[in-house]
């Protein structure tokens, strides 16, 4: 049976966690967009029901405006823990990514050590050969 390598197993587990955490920041990003939408829509309801409430509207505008106003803050605050939630998705990714770079790195430095040991072997055969060779021609 053959001998699993822990290393390369770590970085599909990394690779995994990095492709969680973009699917995460796009969901974050669209729920950010849509509670921006949400403010943008509370603000406008709020902006043309106050340019045409001035006249025989004007009482059921006084009662509406409170409420009215609440809606804008609340979408304004919506708008604002979803920019966060964003911001928090963008720094889980890049703590996820450096953690897959730093396996890929181990991974790197293995190999370029395997390739090092490999040349040195091989140098160490020539310069045996060629010590060999030198001896034989005395």
């Amino acid at each position: 049976m053959a001998r699993r390598d822990p290393l390369s197993a770590l970085l599909k587990l990394r690779g995994l966690e990095v492709a969680t955490a973009r699917r995460d920041l796009v969901a974050r990003q669209a729920g950010a967009a849509a509670a921006a939408e949400r403010e943008a829509a509370a603000r406008s309801a709020l902006d043309l029901e106050l340019a045409a409430g001035a006249g025989e509207f004007a009482d059921s505008l006084a009662a509406w405006l409170p409420m009215a106003h609440a809606a804008r803050e609340r979408a304004a605050g919506e708008a604002a823990l979803a920019a966060q939630a964003v911001e928090a998705a963008r720094a889980a990714l890049a703590q996820q990514r450096a953690r897959e770079r730093a396996v890929e790195w181990l991974l790197d430095r293995r190999a370029q050590d395997a390739r090092d040991k490999a040349m040195r072997a091989e140098q160490n055969a020539l310069d045996e050969a060629a010590q060999r060779r030198g001896l034989r021609a005395l």
